[in-house]
């Protein structure tokens, strides 16, 4: 069967290490993320332009506040990690993910993904606040987002440049005086998600039918800071 992937582009290193090389590729920005209402429909529009002798569309994303509900396909069938947040991806499964935030709720999660291609606290504080609104009120704006958080963690699964994402997470933690640590993190997840089998830990829809947050709703529910 044919297969497309279409993917949040900091997951870019992670799918290019486990993906099988037929498997057609499309990274979206990770900008999306930040206005979620916008999602669906720029996810919507990849989907409606994929050849349809596809038959299997498999979704990069967590639940992502909602971001990818409604998504569909008229000719082929979607398969998405039954994930609410795309850090149990970079860990390797939801039950590290829990037992992560359980340890340490106050954790800022980085990768190497999230340095090149995404926009991270930091660098919003660099590109965004600093220009706009100056070194004090930035301050301020970044200190309020980040109140909740004691820690930055770079998740280290030996995808990509590691040296960039270790640069950005020690940077960002000197920066805002958090606890820098690095933790392991694996490409088990996704290596699923592209190669298969599908099994509780994913939800799949057939062609026609529409994504539905009910799959999710099951799921136990991370109170993140």
């Amino acid at each position: 069967m044919r297969r497309h992937l279409i993917a949040c582009e900091v997951f870019k290193d992670e799918f290019e290490a486990v993906a099988p090389p037929e498997l057609i590729r499309i990274y979206l920005p990770q900008g999306l993320h930040r206005t979620p209402g916008k999602m669906p429909a720029a996810i919507q529009e990849v989907l409606d332009g994929i050849d349809p002798q596809v038959d299997i569309i498999i979704l990069g994303y967590g639940l992502c506040s909602n971001g990818v509900v409604g998504l569909k396909s008229q000719t082929a069938s979607l398969v998405i990690p039954r994930a609410h947040d795309c850090i149990a991806l970079l860990l390797g499964s939801r039950q590290r993910y829990e037992e992560e935030v359980a340890a340490c709720p106050g954790t800022y999660y980085i990768t190497t993904g999230w340095a090149r291609y995404g926009t991270t606290s930091l660098t919003a504080y660099k590109n965004e606040y600093l220009p706009k609104y100056g070194e004090e009120d930035a301050r301020y704006i970044a200190g309020e987002l980040l109140k909740h958080y004691t820690r930055v963690a770079l998740i280290n699964h030996g995808a990509g440049d590691m040296k960039i994402g270790r640069a950005h997470a020690r940077e960002f933690a000197e920066t805002f005086g958090m606890t820098y640590v690095e933790i392991p993190g694996s490409l088990d997840y996704l290596r699923r998600l592209v190669q298969g089998p599908w099994d509780d830990d994913f939800v799949l829809v057939e062609r026609g039918g529409s994504l539905s947050p009910t799959p999710f709703m099951m799921l136990h529910t991370i109170a993140l800071p």
